[in-house]
């Protein structure tokens, strides 16, 4: 993994952020009035990473009340971290970082499941897949690599062999049924191992796409699982976001946009859906992510008002509400407020090499 020395790491988010926001203050971006200044965002940011960093159990862990020690939110944080240009042996926050590495390397069991307290997520794959991804991610920037480069393949092997026959994934590390959020967060690990030099099987990769694709519904959105069911915004950006990351395009993603487009993950004052249910900063991270790494002007519009309504929503301590825990509310916040600088490998809109041949995931 090739990343920016230090001395240029924050600068670079200061750059991206600010040209953004500057754009849309200038005239060419609806709801130019709410774009913030980049000192404002670059304050949030700050708050946002200091109470994460207080937020640290001794043992490295992150998350609470349920989701206390819970590898799923351990990695979301850490990923927070990696997104204001830390990593585990560099950068103002590293020594946090480097504490969530070890703890996501002890979570890892013979199996090669990674998994910590995860009840209340209704089962470890959750975590396996968004553990599996940070530390990929960080692979080449820790001082501790062989073990990372030990705990990754044994994952790997363990995302291949418990894929179900439908191509997807779900709770429970078993073949035995699969939906549409799980499979997503598969489809990113397998992403950022490639990326990290892990062999990836192709045709898990291929059928995972297949997968993911049958679900879209007619009206462009997707449902969650293969029976039938109605189009929602969290799953259809999560959706868009994992068959982008496996290199697919055409008309059914310009379909799966047109529909976020038309229903956009809107905000109650109370950072819930305005539908009412508890996804609100999960669907915002994968709408943010898949809207990035297709670009465009569409990117350039959503950024500066979607970081105006988060910043609106910060508490006074620095972090954000979620129905899970604050921790995963604040770190799914600030990967959405730093994600214009790229900071982090998995999110990046110009990654080369997917995880699967290309040619084999057209829609």
């Amino acid at each position: 993994m090739t990343r920016l020395p230090r001395s240029l790491r924050i600068a670079v988010l200061l750059v991206a952020v600010g040209t953004i926001c500057s754009w849309a203050r200038s005239g060419k971006a609806e709801e130019t009035e709410a774009a913030p200044t980049p000192e404002a965002l670059a304050a949030a940011i700050d708050r946002g990473l200091d109470w994460l960093e207080s937020r640290q159990q001794s043992d490295g862990s992150w998350g609470s009340g349920g989701f206390r020690a819970s590898a799923a939110v351990t990695a979301t944080c850490t990923m927070a971290f990696v997104g204001s240009g830390s990593t585990a042996t560099s950068g103002r926050r590293s020594p946090a970082v480097a504490r969530g590495v070890r703890y996501l390397l002890g979570c890892a069991a013979g199996s090669g499941l990674i998994a910590g307290r995860e009840q209340s997520a209704h089962g470890p794959m959750y975590a396996h897949a968004f553990a599996t991804t940070v530390l990929a991610d960080l692979y080449g920037e820790t001082d501790e690599d062989d073990a990372i480069a030990r705990v990754l393949d044994p994952a790997a092997r363990l995302i291949e062999r418990t894929q179900n026959d439908e191509g997807g994934w779900r709770y429970q590390p078993l073949r035995r049924d699969a939906d549409l959020s799980v499979t997503a967060g598969m489809l990113g690990a397998l992403r950022a191992l490639r990326n990290a030099g892990i062999d990836v099987s192709e045709s898990t990769v291929e059928r995972a796409v297949d997968y993911v694709r049958s679900l879209q519904n007619p009206d462009g959105g997707f449902r969650y699982l293969t029976a039938e069911g109605p189009s929602a915004a969290p799953r259809t950006a999560a959706a868009l976001l994992s068959l982008l990351a496996a290199a697919a395009d055409g008309p059914l993603i310009d379909r799966g946009f047109a529909w976020l487009d038309a229903h956009p993950i809107r905000l109650d004052e109370r950072i819930r859906l305005e539908s009412g249910d508890g996804y609100a900063l999960y669907g915002l991270f994968y709408s943010a992510a898949a809207r990035r790494r297709r670009g465009g002007s569409v990117w350039q519009e959503w950024y500066p008002r979607t970081a105006a309504t988060l910043l609106g929503a910060q508490r006074p301590d620095g972090s954000w509400d979620d129905p899970s825990c604050a921790e995963f509310g604040t770190s799914a916040a600030l990967a959405v407020l730093q994600m214009p600088a790229d900071l982090v490998p998995f999110l990046r809109p110009d990654q080369s090499e997917p995880p699967g041949p290309s040619d084999s995931v057209e829609p």
